[in-house]
């Protein structure tokens, strides 16, 4: 027996390890097929990953194709009182239905993918922005070709004039436009005119994003805001003008404080709130009286106070490189216009204020800066024009009638657009009313934001700005406005994951392209200019000597774009124009023995019928008496201008 056990153990082990062998490689199978596994799963993943990328990106690019095949279709001269929707083909609010699809299939994809998101908000600033510049002529706004003119004369003389001009008391922008026109090898500043609305609308995009982000870690709410932000931005202030690049400025002021220095910034989930304790209140018998303003705005935060989305992580050399861009920016704001300076202060004074930024000395800084540029470099404005800066001052009543009473007048088309206005404005601010009002429900105390938007309406007791101080406290209040107007939908990250939230937002955003549309574009009739006014008024300067005098019925023509100092510029009043007083307008282009022009234009037609309140047709009716009168020459007409002198002059 014992001469067989050996035999019996080896037969054992041998069994043993064919069964270790084949738990391994069991083992190994089920490895390997769980990696397969895998492999497959993600490979399902990946292709419906594309597939759903596929998806929401179609419809944006059907909407551009759409929309560039609309513009064949668009008509300018066909545009009536009520703008230029009067004028576009139906395709085009399909095309924007697609681009909002595309956008709101954008925001359902978790993580929100940033190049889709940029994409559809690029194709939205195209169609908002750039419509016109495709289907126009010529440049829109007459203003516009008056500034052009300015940095013409900067360009040629390299210097500037404060007594012929009261922009060039300011004359930041007209220095850069000039640069950058000689760099970029045009003849003309309005090279640069036609895109310059898109252009800006860009590029405030960055530092929007950059004030979005910090108050919500929650992207889909950051890029509804800025999609608000475009279908919002309907006052026309993005045009090649110094409040254009000052409103930027303005911007990436806000967006570098808020992204870098705010006060008491911790990380959160967006649930925790701040209450004053030991390190956080105010030391005791730490300052005089003076600080107790400070003290009690920061009691009030503290009451309201959200815990903020952190500072970025930033070292020494990288925070004091942000602050050098600061200063430099506000010094940049303060040369190149008049009011964005006082905004500027105001809002980083009032985050101050209320301890939501650490930079306590900064509005100081900002203030010399203004006062100094004030007292010194816009001295020659100020002088003569006191009352005009400090007439409105506490005169509420007087505000309210150059903002709103007296706008609400002309044509009844006109009416209407004014109306849509003010309805876009109340529609705006009453969804970031909801929306705050939501925010503050889920206990998000967004006091920063909050602040950004209160902060320009009480310029509007101090000036009515020539009737457009309304329209500037709706722009620089946008920015927070629209962030709480998002907030309707994306009120906190676990809101919004229904289907029932992009079909809302579509509606919500139709609804605001409609307004957009009159608000933006309802003056384009007369905003609009032809290739004919242009040649008539490039003609009018080849013939006209320096000195000469040139008149016109109002304004609105594309004039003063060069040479703007060799002449002088005279507007005859709407009631010589209504009464067809010739012997008016003789006698102002015949005193001083100086050579003199008339020029009538549709553009100064189209102002007429829609502001001045006269019946339609008025300005035909005086360059039709002014035709058939002995006392003038005609040497220029077109379908869109004439030019007449004094007989025998």
């Amino acid at each position: 027996m014992q001469g067989n056990d050996y035999p019996l153990r080896e037969l054992a082990g041998i069994e043993q390890r064919r069964r270790l062998n084949w738990a391994t490689s069991a083992a190994k199978r089920r490895c390997w097929t769980a990696a397969w596994r895998g492999v497959c799963s993600l490979r399902e993943r990946g292709l419906a990953c594309g597939l759903w990328q596929a998806v929401a990106i179609a419809p944006t690019i059907g909407a551009m194709a759409v929309w560039a095949s609309s513009l064949s279709h668009v008509d300018i001269r066909r545009t009536t009182d009520l703008g230029l929707v009067s004028a576009l083909p139906p395709s085009v609010f399909f095309a924007f239905v697609l681009l909002t699809a595309g956008f709101c299939l954008a925001l359902r994809q978790q993580p929100v993918r940033t190049p889709l998101v940029l994409l559809n908000l690029m194709g939205l600033a195209f169609l908002l922005f750039g419509t016109p510049t495709l289907v126009e002529e010529a440049p829109r706004f007459s203003i516009t070709w008056r500034l052009a003119g300015n940095a013409e004369y900067v360009m040629r003389n390299h210097a500037v004039d404060p007594t012929l001009d009261a922009f060039f008391n300011w004359p930041g922008f007209f220095i850069l436009i000039a640069f950058v026109t000689q760099v970029a090898g045009f003849a003309n500043p309005m090279s640069l005119a036609g895109w310059a609305p898109v252009f800006f609308n860009l590029v405030y995009l960055g530092p929007l994003i950059m004030i979005l982000r910090s108050a919500t870690p929650d992207e889909r709410l950051v890029w509804l805001g800025a999609w608000f932000f475009f279908l919002g931005n309907w006052i026309g202030q993005d045009y090649l003008a110094p409040q254009a690049l000052g409103f930027f400025f303005y911007l990436v002021i806000l967006g570098v404080l808020l992204r870098w220095f705010k006060a008491g910034s911790r990380g959160r989930d967006e649930t925790v709130h701040l209450r004053p304790g030991a390190h956080d209140a105010p030391e005791s018998g730490r300052g005089p009286r003076w600080d107790l303003v400070a003290r009690l705005g920061a009691r009030v935060g503290y009451l309201v106070a959200e815990t903020e989305v952190p500072n970025r992580p930033s070292w020494p050399g990288q925070r004091v490189g942000a602050i050098a861009i600061v200063v430099t920016l506000s010094a940049a704001v303060v040369l190149s216009h008049q009011l964005t300076p006082f905004m500027m202060l105001g809002a980083v004074a009032a985050l101050v204020v209320f301890r939501r930024l650490v930079t306590r000395s900064l509005p100081i800084l900002m203030a010399v800066l203004i006062l100094t540029w004030i007292s010194y470099m816009a001295a020659p404005f100020l002088v003569g024009h006191t009352q005009m800066v400090t007439g409105d001052v506490g005169r509420v009543g007087n505000v309210v009638n150059s903002n709103v009473v007296d706008r609400v007048q002309g044509s009844p088309g006109h009416i209407f657009v004014v109306s849509m206005r003010l309805v876009m404005t109340l529609a705006i601010w009453l969804l970031a009313l909801v929306g705050g009002v939501r925010r503050l429900r889920h206990g998000r105390r967004d006091l920063t934001l909050a602040i950004l938007a209160v902060v320009p309406f009480p310029l509007l007791v101090l000036q009515s700005y020539g009737g457009e101080m309304l329209l500037r406290v709706y722009l620089f209040a946008l920015p927070p406005v629209v962030f709480f107007a998002a907030a309707c939908f994306y009120t906190i990250p676990t809101v919004g994951a229904s289907w029932r939230t992009p079909l809302a937002i579509g509606l919500v955003s139709a609804l605001l392209y409609g307004g957009f549309l009159f608000a933006r574009y309802g003056n384009e009739r007369m905003d609009y200019m032809t290739l004919e006014e242009v040649d008539a008024v490039r003609y009018l300067y080849q013939v006209a000597p320096p000195g000469s005098v040139l008149v016109v019925a109002s304004n609105n023509l594309p004039w003063q774009f060069q040479d703007y100092e060799k002449y002088r510029y005279l507007s005859l009043g709407r009631r010589f124009v209504r009464d067809k007083d010739l012997d008016y307008v003789v006698a102002q282009m015949t005193s001083g023995n100086q050579n003199a022009y008339l020029v009538i234009t549709r553009s100064q037609k189209a102002e007429f019928d829609l502001l001045s309140g006269f019946p339609p047709g008025t300005v035909d009716e005086f360059e039709q008496e002014i035709r058939s009168s002995e006392k003038f020459d005609t040497i220029f007409n077109s379908k869109n201008a004439t030019i007449f002198v004094v007989a025998n002059s």
